[in-house]
Formats: structure tokens, sequence, C-alpha cells
């Protein structure tokens, strides 16, 4: 009988998780294609810059939930320290949490970072004149590979080693969340 509900369970959040992901992809695609279409190529650079440190935080944010030493929240709630439970709502949740964070939401900037550099090379070549888009293609390409994998990099570093503190800023910003939409927490 346990197994059943586990391959329910699992089933019913591989389902919402893909719903999820399909629905803020195209959201967020239309979003910063639509933006990226009227921006001149500086700002057009900062978006872009903006979508690759998203996807960046997310993953810190999904590793330090995975990592995060739940004892420390749990002695924080026995002060009655409201935002501790946010922070145990997190930690409790990790695998998903991570799961989110790091697959959906970073994911979805890796995608969108690439469709975003794509945009930016079809303006440079048409307002600029630059002649051959296939250079610009794998510049733009590396560039927006070497700022993703690196910044994770790093951003795996800090989230192991300040987890908690992620973690609690996290738990902040689910506080203020949920003011809007309420969940149980």
């Amino acid at each position: 009988m346990g197994k059943k509900k586990i391959n329910k369970f699992n089933n019913r959040w591989v389902i919402i998780i893909t719903v999820s992901t399909v629905i803020l992809a195209a959201f967020f695609s239309f979003i910063s294609d639509t933006i990226l279409q009227n921006l001149n190529i500086y700002f057009a650079f900062l978006t872009l810059i903006a979508i690759i440190l998203l996807g960046v935080l997310a993953d810190i944010i999904g590793v330090a939930a995975a990592v995060a030493n739940e004892k420390h929240f749990h002695a924080m709630a026995s002060k009655k320290i409201e935002i501790s439970y946010y922070a145990l709502f997190i930690t409790k949740n990790a695998a998903k949490v991570s799961s989110f964070c790091s697959d959906v939401i970073g994911d979805i900037a890796g995608i969108i970072s690439g469709g975003a550099g794509t945009i930016i090379v079809i303006n440079l070549i048409r307002d600029y004149g630059y002649g051959e888009g296939f250079f610009l293609t794998v510049i733009m390409s590396s560039m927006i590979a070497g700022l993703t994998v690196g910044g994770k990099a790093i951003g795996k570093d800090v989230a192991m080693n300040k987890s908690n503190m992620i973690v609690l800023s996290a738990a902040r910003v689910l506080k203020f969340t949920h003011r809007f939409f309420k969940f149980k927490v």
C-alpha cells in the first residue's frame, strides 16, 4: 500500500512540475522576447545578464535548500522566531524546492538566455550591419554558457558554505509572498 502512495505522489509531483515548467517557460519567454525586441543593444545585454543571474540565483537557493541544517531552524522555532517556520518549510520540502529552483527556474533561465542571445545577435546584424551571424552566434553562445556554468559553479560553493543564511533569505521572500498567495506553511 505504501508503494502505491509513493508512486501516486511522485506522479502527481511530476505532472505539477511539468505543467508549471511549460506555463512558466511560455510566460517568461514571451516577456523576455517582447522586451528584448524593443530595447537598445546595451539594455538587451543587461537583460540577458539579469536572466543568467536569475538562473544562478535559483540554483543557489536549490542547493542551499538541499544542504541546509534543519536543526538550526528548529532552534529558532523553539524561540518563536516567525521566519524559522518558513525556513523549516523550505528545508522539509528540500527535494521539491531544489527541483523547482534548480530544474524549473534554472533551466528555464538557461533556455531563455539562449533565446535572448539569439535575439541580440539578430539585432546586431540588423541594426549595426555585422555581416556574418555565424561567428556572432558562436561567441554569444560561448559567453552565455561560460557565464552560466561559471556562475553556477561559484554559486554552488557559496550555497554549500552559507546554506542556512541563504535559506533564511529565501524564507524572507517566501514570507513576503505568503501575504499575497496563501499556502500552508
